[in-house]
């Protein structure tokens, strides 16, 4: 997938409801390239990456939600929207609805096994 086709993906999918614009949290950090994260040894964090964080709509809130498991992150805002594309296409169906095989996994967690 590259990042127009992700992009054009992610707004016109329907977990959104037409709020993916609007709703795309979006942050610039400096990570620690051996860790791929931040460490608290600030002068080792000199690799800029673009965390993502989104959700899917919700009609009573009026707005997008945060979903953990749609975070990413990339070097580059396409190589994240290209990651945040997969990522829905996993969870949810085109429709708009939680994949069944992921609404097992919701069940498993809930039961604590």
């Amino acid at each position: 997938m590259d990042f127009h086709s992700a992009w054009s993906f992610l707004q016109d999918h329907k977990i959104f409801n037409d709020q993916f614009n609007y709703s795309l949290w979006t942050e610039v950090v400096k990570v620690d390239p051996e860790i791929n994260a931040i460490n608290p040894d600030t002068s080792k964090n000199t690799k800029v990456q673009i965390w993502l964080e989104h959700g899917p709509y919700d009609k009573v809130w009026g707005s997008c939600t945060h979903d953990i498991d749609l975070d990413c992150s990339g070097d580059t805002f396409e190589e994240a929207i290209i990651e945040l594309a997969k990522l829905v296409k996993k969870k949810y169906t085109d429709e708009g609805e939680l994949r069944k095989d992921r609404q097992k996994e919701l069940i498993d967690v809930s039961k604590g096994s």
